[in-house]
């Protein structure tokens, strides 16, 4: 999987969700809905960045995946 490819999926997964406008959704750059994934919500430490995300993305065979792996790091690390 490519930035791109992952970015799209991650709006559409919004989109279907209803709980935010498609078009503030559509406004968000590929890092930025990437970065509302990977980010914690109450410390805002990222699961991963850089080249290890970068890694990651291009390993992942799709969203699910990629949330599998970040999923696996996150619970590796005390973050809050």
């Amino acid at each position: 999987m490519n930035k791109e490819k992952l970015a799209e999926e991650l709006r559409n997964k919004q989109i279907k969700l209803g709980l935010v406008p498609k078009f503030l959704i559509d406004k968000l750059s590929d890092d930025a809905i990437i970065n509302s994934y990977i980010t914690c919500s109450k410390c805002g430490v990222k699961a991963a960045d850089g080249d290890i995300l970068e890694q990651l993305i291009n390993k992942a065979q799709d969203t699910e995946d990629f949330f599998q792996m970040i999923q696996e790091i996150q619970q590796h690390e005390e973050q809050c």
